[in-house]
């Protein structure tokens, strides 16, 4: 889900020509694998002791993705909050829900969703996380698309409802930031956003607080300095420090002034078994940050 969102966002970006500057520059102002094992704080307590199933395999797959937009007049986006829930319930399958993230300790520029082969269960009536209703949204698949701020509760576990059963305590949520440097990535204003620096040599990212057991991405998107024209992307993924030092080796070939949507992404990936679903259950939890920047 991550992906098609993220790739929906950027491309609406370059060919709706969304990403928006002053006519003028600003004055220049000269990754370990992601843990996916279960937490023993989220077991479910009512544990099936059947040797028939394989927890090898998983059933069920929950997403939250909670982004916050700096500057959304900047990048076309209507409003500050995008908050996402998504689910899926289905077969067992050997299918890796977390196959397109970053490798820890990596950079890539290919940015791609992933797809997990599988055979749906039927989806009838509503699920929830606690109390966010979700609706079915095609075979074994329910979304909210719309969930609101104060619907979410941060480091809080949730307990997922469905006509196929209820697993307690299937995963816990994240929370966001207190400060993020460099702090001009963060212009609400597209008359003066776009000042913060992506070096060519490199920029380091700061970011409280720390969250243990998490990943942090930083996602580059680089576009002409008109902002008509999608150039490319750069995602880095490390384990949630507090800092990054983003490499400027992938921009050598970009002109300076070129736009940056910097997309600033905590993640926490986990898996519970699921006797209610004959199999495991994966979680992912997002919470991005979107911010404006500038190839310098």
């Amino acid at each position: 889900m991550i992906r098609s969102l993220l790739l929906s966002f950027m491309l609406s970006c370059g060919s709706d020509v969304s990403i928006m500057k002053q006519n003028t520059p600003p004055s220049d102002t000269s990754t370990s694998t992601i843990d996916t094992s279960p937490d023993t704080d989220t077991q479910d307590t009512n544990t099936d002791t059947s040797t028939s199933i394989d927890y090898s395999l998983v059933s069920g797959h929950a997403e939250i993705h909670f982004r916050q937009i700096a500057c959304p007049a900047c990048v076309g986006e209507p409003s500050e909050f995008d908050i996402t829930a998504e689910l899926k319930i289905h077969q067992p399958t050997a299918g890796d829900y977390f196959d397109a993230l970053t490798p820890v300790g990596t950079c890539k520029t290919n940015i791609y969703d992933s797809y997990v082969s599988s055979q749906p269960l039927t989806a009838t009536q509503s699920a929830y996380f606690n109390e966010i209703q979700l609706n079915p949204s095609g075979q074994g698949t329910w979304l909210n698309s719309t969930v609101y701020e104060y619907q979410y509760s941060r480091n809080t576990f949730y307990r997922v409802s469905t006509e196929h059963g209820v697993i307690e305590n299937a995963f816990q949520t994240l929370e966001g930031f207190d400060s993020i440097e460099p702090y001009t990535l963060l212009w609400v204003d597209p008359s003066y956003a776009f000042d913060a620096i992506i070096s060519k040599s490199s920029t380091y990212f700061t970011w409280t607080p720390v969250v243990p057991n998490s990943q942090f991405e930083i996602i580059v998107v680089v576009y002409s300095p008109d902002g008509t024209q999608m150039l490319g992307a750069v995602s880095c993924m490390e384990n949630d420090v507090g800092y990054m030092n983003f490499p400027g080796s992938y921009f050598q070939s970009y002109p300076s002034w070129s736009l940056t949507a910097v997309h600033l992404i905590r993640h926490r990936t986990g898996l519970v078994e699921a006797p209610e679903i004959q199999g495991s259950f994966s979680n992912h939890m997002m919470w991005e940050v979107v911010g404006t920047g500038h190839i310098e």
